[in-house]
């Protein structure tokens, strides 16, 4: 008897759940691999187990490695007191600057053209 082509046998696994899932796991890593431009990695690993009456177990482990994404940073200053503070305590602050609220509507305004 030849023999038998692996992807049959691998469609008959828990009753073709196995094939559906790598096919979902495929399709998930090549869409976070491209959109990252980073490697991720598909593994699985089929173990069997025979017993004296002739059958064997067939025993699944699939696993799937994601790209993580780039994630910001955050730019704090350390105090003398062990805090962090998002504006410098070593700057000093310029007397009469403040912010100026943009219109009701957001809307930036040119106060030289009134």
């Amino acid at each position: 008897m030849p023999a038998r082509p692996f992807p049959d046998t691998l469609r008959q696994i828990r009753y073709g759940a196995l094939q559906d899932e790598l096919t979902d796991a495929l399709n998930a890593l090549v869409a976070e691999c491209t959109k990252t431009n980073k490697t991720g990695e598909l593994v699985l690993k089929i173990k069997l187990k025979p017993n004296p009456a002739g059958q064997v177990e067939v025993l699944d482990d699939l696993t799937v490695k994601l790209p993580k994404p780039v994630r910001g940073t955050s730019i704090f200053f350390a105090t003398p007191e062990g805090n962090l503070m998002r504006d410098d305590p070593r700057q000093q602050q310029l007397d009469g600057l403040r912010t100026v609220p943009g219109g009701e509507d957001g809307e930036v305004r040119d106060v030289r053209s009134a």
